[in-house]
């Protein structure tokens, strides 16, 4: 367990860190190595993790095939007892945004190891099990993996992606949808004045949509990572570019309290994937949404996973498996408590 501290208004917060909670196996894989790209979020009181992508067999570099899967992982915040759902899905899926509902967890987007979704579903709870809703939320207009989102004042925004599994390119699509009246499907909405991203990190903070780093890539182009903040206002329908660097990219950030955001972890540098790679960031950043800058920047002494979600509930937050370094998944969900 580890503590760090931050101020806030003069006054010293402290956030508690864990790392014991394990993800289980499941059917075709016994001992879970770990998920990167999972859907995950709360229903119910249960944590819900499901899908995910990995290497079970070997690591990249030693030849190892990707895998895509389909299983759910109910994790009761009550009990601490996990159920395991195999074959959930129709299809295995990845590297789609999640989004906690109060009537279920919105899975939008994502992929499998050929091609890009463009369905949106809600995984709900029916008396004792989980059930997918395929029908009450519409399709996003293209598909989509590797995007970013968030919720904001009851509108669901989605930022960037990848279209295809072939020819990869990132785009600069900006889509929304407003949960009151979702028949009128996803609105296309103007993009950030900056370079196409993937991989960026989505969060919503006092009625405004935030999106940072990421990185672009096309066929005939070299990837490239960006360290730019950008603040969608909703009321005038315009981007700001903020003030500060952001090397975040495929991190995971929360709003806190009224005015701040608490970006964890990112991809600060693109290494090559090996066994001698150092790792992604441990560093946990604190955004002021009045000033529209980082703040305040401290440490978790555990590593903090890339390519996830960071799901809160309360004054906790968990980061979900996911990536320690390029091709190595941890089954170990982190756990932070904050002390207000």
């Amino acid at each position: 367990m580890n503590t760090s501290c931050f101020r806030k208004e003069e006054k010293r917060i402290e956030a508690q860190w864990e790392n014991t909670l394990l993800l289980p196996g499941c059917a075709g894989m016994p001992e879970n190595v770990g998920l990167a790209g999972a859907y995950s979020g709360i229903v119910e009181g249960k944590l819900l993790v499901l899908g995910g992508a990995n290497f079970p067999d070997k690591y990249p570099w030693e030849g190892g095939i990707k895998t895509w899967w389909a299983t759910l992982y109910s994790y009761d915040l009550d009990t601490e007892e996990w159920t395991v759902y195999d074959d959930f899905l129709d299809r295995p899926l990845a590297y789609g945004v999640s989004i906690s509902l109060p009537e279920g967890l919105l899975c939008i987007g994502g992929c499998d190891h050929a091609r890009c979704s463009d369905k949106v579903f809600l995984i709900k709870k029916e008396i004792d099990s989980f059930v997918i809703d395929s029908v009450s939320y519409p399709s996003l207009p293209v598909p989509l993996a590797n995007a970013a989102g968030a919720i904001c004042d009851n509108c669901i925004y989605i930022a960037g992606g990848q279209e295809s599994m072939v020819n990869e390119r990132s785009t600069h699509h900006f889509y929304m949808l407003d949960l009151h009246h979702k028949e009128q499907g996803w609105q296309v909405m103007p993009g950030w004045d900056g370079p196409s991203l993937s991989y960026a990190v989505g969060v919503a903070q006092r009625g405004r949509f935030y999106l940072f780093s990421g990185r672009s890539y096309a066929p005939d182009e070299l990837m490239t990572e960006y360290t730019e903040g950008y603040v969608f206002e909703p009321g005038t329908g315009k981007w700001n570019k903020m003030t500060g660097s952001f090397p975040v990219m495929a991190g995971t950030a929360i709003p806190y309290g009224e005015d701040k955001i608490l970006i964890l972890g990112g991809v600060e540098e693109i290494l090559p994937t090996s066994p001698k790679h150092p790792g992604f960031s441990r560093k946990l950043r604190v955004v002021s949404t009045d000033m529209n800058a980082l703040v305040d920047l401290f440490d978790c002494s555990y590593p903090i996973p890339v390519t996830t979600n960071a799901v809160s509930i309360g004054n906790q937050v968990f980061v979900v498996s996911g990536e320690i370094q390029p091709g190595i998944r941890t089954p170990l969900i982190l756990k932070g408590t904050f002390r207000k």
